[in-house]
């Protein structure tokens, strides 16, 4: 279906913030024995699904979320709507994404609405996964409200709403940059519209331009991959060792008069000054392959 796919929760093996809620049921001792026991049967259930026991993991993801634990629970619920999924339970699924959506929680119900989004679109219901998406998306959640908008562009351009999808995908890529979702959107951006390159390229300029230093970088770094022939202000031009002022490069052609057939060859830079500089260039290189679609762009098409 072109879109993100489920995630279960256990990248770091933690809980998130704590908010109270619950995910059904309490269990008896002090708030540390609860904690202790729903951790080591929310690890026990990772652990049996790792090894494909998923009858055990599934009872050790319900013992966890029986415990009532505000954060482990909820993250046990989430784990076990995936678990039954993945195994082809659907009702036992659409359960415990509901269960896990009622509690609340600020990480886990984001989570599991853009996880049940998912399932409803693989079962053939886009209305419903259409819902589910907005629903994550009004979260506000940094990472699943993103990866919703990359999802509702792929349902929109699925039923031939190019320009909804554009825009989706537009916002989809606006930081906080969280995995590869503002990555995803801008590929699947300029492959249905490649004329709204430059608004594209915009996003991440703004994000340079108005982010901290992180975003900033992390910006600089889509921006390269989205355009890489795009040189900012200042920028010089890198093939191989070598680093060229724009304004001095006058023209460019391979030493061996055509394009080397192994992606890699030297290349005859001349400049303004009436110099000739012959760089070796690696076109399987990401920067190479930057530095050189620049020099194409500078030049034209009558260029390289």
């Amino acid at each position: 279906m072109g879109g993100d796919v489920m995630v279960d929760g256990t990248t770091d093996g933690t809980a998130g913030g704590r908010t109270g809620a619950t995910a059904g049921g309490s269990s008896p001792g002090t708030p540390d024995e609860i904690e202790a026991a729903a951790r080591a049967a929310f690890e026990q259930g990772v652990q049996d699904r790792t090894a494909g026991w998923v009858n055990g993991a599934r009872e050790a993801f319900r013992r966890a979320a029986r415990t009532g634990h505000p954060d482990i629970g909820p993250m046990a619920l989430a784990n076990l709507a995936v678990l039954e999924a993945q195994d082809g339970r659907a009702a036992a699924a659409r359960e415990a994404f509901e269960r896990a959506i009622a509690t609340g929680h600020p990480d886990h119900a984001p989570q599991s609405l853009f996880n049940y989004a998912v399932f409803e679109q693989r079962s053939g219901d886009p209305a419903h996964a259409r819902e589910l998406y907005r629903r994550a998306l009004d979260s506000g959640h940094p990472e699943h409200a993103r990866k919703a908008l990359l999802n509702l562009g792929g349902l929109a351009a699925d039923e031939g709403a190019a320009d909804e999808a554009c825009e989706l995908w537009l916002r989809a890529m606006e930081p906080p940059f969280r995995g590869d979702t503002a990555h995803r959107a801008h590929r699947r951006l300029v492959e249905l519209a490649p004329d709204r390159l430059p608004e594209a390229r915009e996003v991440y300029l703004r994000a340079m331009a108005d982010g901290d230093e992180l975003t900033a970088g992390q910006a600089r770094t889509l921006l390269h991959d989205l355009d890489p022939g795009f040189l900012l202000p200042g920028e010089p031009v890198r093939l191989g060792s070598r680093s060229f002022d724009p304004a001095e490069i006058e023209s460019a052609e391979w030493a061996t008069g055509r394009r080397p057939a192994y992606s890699s060859g030297h290349l005859d830079v001349y400049t303004r000054d009436g110099a000739l500089h012959t760089v070796f260039v690696d076109l399987g290189d990401p920067y190479d392959r930057r530095g050189y679609e620049a020099l194409r762009r500078l030049l034209g098409p009558a260029g390289l």
